[in-house]
Parts: C-alpha cells; structure tokens; sequence
C-alpha cells in the first residue's frame, strides 16, 4: 500500500487555479490604487484624513502581498508536481519511490474540480456613487455683510467657523464606498474559488505533503476572509461618514440661511433712528446663538467622524503582509 497518492493532472490544475487567485489579486491591487488612490475628500472630512491615508497605504500594500503569495503557493505546487513527475519518470515500478516511501503517483490528463466558482475579477466594476452632494453655501455679499455685524456685536464669524466646513467631495468619497465593495466582492469570490480547489485536490492527493498544502491554504482563506470583511467594514463606516457629512451640511446652511434671512429683515429697518438700530443689535445677538447652534452640530458630526478614525485604525491591523502565510516550500516532503 502506497504511503502517499497524486493525480499529476490535478496537482496542475490545482496549481493553475492558485495561480488564477494571484493574477484576480493583483487585478484587485490595479483596481484599489486606481479607484481607491487618495484620502482628499476636502474640508468637511478633513478630520479622518491622516488616518485614511495609513488605511490606504496598507491596504494597497497587502493586496499586493496577496497576489505576490498566492504566486509563489502557486509555485510550489508546480515544483512538487515536476518533483513528482520527474520521481515517476525514473521509476520502471507501478509504485515510486521517494524518500523512502512509496507513492502511488498516476496521470490521468483530466484536471477534474478546479473551475472557478467565479470570475473573481468580473466583480471589479466601475465604482458609483450614490448620488450625495452638499447643500450651496455661497450666498454672495450678503452673507459678508451678516458676517461683519455679528462679528461687530461680539460673536463668531460664521465663515471662520461654520460655512469653511462645507466643503469637499462626497460624491468622490462616496465613490470609493462602491470600490471598496467590488474589492471584497472580488476577495471574496478568490476565497470561494480556492476553497472548492482545495476540497477537490484532497480527493486525489493524500500524504504529508498534501496535509501541508491544505494547511497553508486554509491559512489563506481565514486571511482572505479576515481581509474582505474588514473592506465591508471600512465601506460601512465611509458611507457613514459621507451620510452624517451631508445632514450636518444641510442643517448648517439650514441656519445660515435663517441668520442672513433675520438679518437682513433688521437691516431693513435699522436706518429707524433708535428702534432700528436696537432691533438689528438685537436680531443679531439672537443670530449669534443661532451660529453657535451651527457650531455645536459640527462638533457633534466631528465626534461621529473620530469614531469612524478610530474604526479605521483599527482596521489597518488586518492589512498586515505580516499575517500572511509564509512562502511555501517547494520540496515535497515524503
């Protein structure tokens, strides 16, 4: 009885299939630093840039590692074919020898079980956004004019701390909520791929060397899980994000739009000797709280966005090349 068994065809095609993973992985690298490239989303995100950007870079980073390894899995599956091969071809016996032990090794020239589950890189589609646009905040000299009688009266100037905020690209954030999700689609789709592979291979090659190779593999579906769930993640907490941005912006301006409209009502009126001018100190005073009204959903939307930062950071942990697996070796172990 033979100590191990392998089916040539299937070892190659195993080999294959890994090595379409790798190529949909790097398929997946081209795509995230194409459609998910920069954290310039302007002011009113300004506040998780920093850490967007780390996110960024090691998540670049370790979908590159992932096609870089799955390559070399695929390797050295290649090599331990040609190893058994090159065995079988010196052998004039029904059973090879190697190390010691016999294998039983056989060629059937059908790789049977390693089609696709999925075109993994079809999952890569063009990002889009849903739409989401920030409310207008240019209203013009009148809004200057406000500006310099609140600050006249003692209060903020709302163009130093309120409307500067209003600003930015959600429709480009919001983008990039689309392309993270292909990219988990896409990881995804590699994971189910390998795993039916990895079933199908087991059927034909048994020994140590296949228990190596099943092992090494099973480390990189709980890495390729780990990795697409955290992309589902990230995706969540942007649109979060880009949603809690668009509903501040709106009751900001929202209030704005009230204090230019009070003000100006009291401006009309304010060449009345003595009322009019007390009515419009008056008016603006109550515009003053209004403004600091605004102020106060900003920091409410700032403390949303620290914990979306720290999400984020949290995140950068699971794109780590450092918790792949390590390159397999090529030999084939008796």
């Amino acid at each position: 009885m033979a100590d191990f068994t392998v089916e040539l065809a299937d070892l190659r095609g195993w080999a294959d299939q890994v090595e379409r993973g790798s190529g949909d992985m790097e398929a997946a690298h081209g795509y995230a630093t194409g459609n998910i490239a920069d954290a310039d989303f302007g002011r009113i995100l300004e506040l998780i840039t920093a850490d967007y950007e780390s996110l960024l870079a090691a998540f670049h980073a370790v979908l590159q590692a992932d096609a870089t390894g799955l390559g070399r899995a695929m390797s050295a599956l290649d090599a331990s074919a040609d190893t058994y091969q090159a065995a079988d071809d010196r052998s004039r016996n029904r059973l090879t020898e190697i190390d010691g032990q016999t294998a039983d090794i056989t060629d059937d020239g059908a790789a049977d079980g390693f089609t696709d589950q999925a075109a993994a890189a079809d999952k890569l589609t063009p990002p889009t956004d849903g739409g989401e646009t920030l409310p207008e905040v240019s209203f013009g000299w009148i809004l200057d004019k406000v500006c310099e009688l609140v600050v006249w009266v003692g209060g903020p100037d709302p163009r130093e701390y309120v409307t500067q905020w209003i600003a930015g690209d959600v429709a480009k954030a919001s983008r990039q909520v689309s392309a993270w999700e292909h990219v988990a689609d896409c990881v995804d789709a590699v994971d189910a791929n390998l795993d039916s592979g990895r079933a199908a291979i087991t059927r034909t090659w048994t020994g140590s060397a296949s228990t190596a190779s099943a092992s090494h593999m099973e480390r990189w579906s709980t890495c390729l899980t780990e990795q697409s769930s955290a992309m589902r993640q990230v995706a969540a907490h942007l649109r979060d994000a880009v949603d809690q941005a668009v509903k501040m912006a709106q009751v900001v301006v929202d209030i704005i739009k009230t204090v230019i409209s009070l003000v100006s009502a009291a401006l009309s009126n304010a060449a009345i000797p003595g009322y009019g001018q007390w009515k419009l100190i008056k008016t603006v005073k109550e515009a003053i709280t209004m403004i600091n009204s605004a102020r106060k959903v900003i920091m409410v939307f700032w403390n949303a966005l620290n914990m979306v930062k720290a999400l984020f950071i949290a995140a950068i942990s699971t794109f780590s090349a450092e918790s792949l697996p390590p390159a397999p070796s090529a030999q084939v172990p008796a």
